[in-house]
């Protein structure tokens, strides 16, 4: 017996019976998780990006050696634009601290953010993927009961089509 659970105006939740739902009903609900899965899917792939771009920000302090000083870089203008340029400070970096602001940080305090950084969004990444679990086996368990009343439904139709005179004689 497959259930889902829905809130009504006093928030308590109730639970309803899947299999007493009309198969047009199904189906609403149906498109409804997958469209509820592929955004959920679509912001865990987002996590997984953001936190793929903070661990390599925290690569690159981890990268501030005193063998890099005065070695020449290449420093980012644009996403496509570079210049040639040498380090000449590895004890303090500028960190996008989002939205267009940028603060100064010493290399430890900004490793530290960016850990921080990074354990959010795997934290967040995890309630996600645990979110997408729960859906993908409320879609399983809404596939099987479609399927089991699609299946009723031809038997019924053939339990009929049986009983009518004639109708063997009709369908050859």
């Amino acid at each position: 017996m497959s259930t889902a659970a829905t809130t009504d105006k006093s928030s308590k939740p109730q639970t309803i019976n899947l299999e007493d739902l009309p198969l047009a009903q199904l189906q609403k609900i149906k498109a409804q998780l997958e469209e509820e899965l592929n955004s959920l899917t679509g912001a865990f792939s987002q996590m997984k990006q953001a936190q793929s771009a903070f661990r390599e920000c925290k690569n690159c302090i981890d990268a501030l050696t005193p063998e890099s000083m005065e070695k020449t870089i290449m420093i980012p203008l644009t996403n496509s634009l570079y210049v040639p340029g040498k380090l000449s400070d590895i004890e303090s970096v500028v960190v996008d601290v989002g939205t267009g602001y940028y603060v100064e940080k010493s290399t430890k305090d900004a490793g530290t953010y960016y850990d921080s950084k990074i354990d959010y969004v795997q934290d967040n990444a995890k309630k996600i993927q645990q979110t997408v679990e729960q859906k993908q086996a409320s879609y399983r368990g809404l596939l099987e009961v479609m399927q089991y009343k699609m299946t009723q439904q031809q038997m019924q139709q053939q339990q009929a089509a049986a009983k009518q005179p004639g109708s063997a004689a009709k369908s050859s």
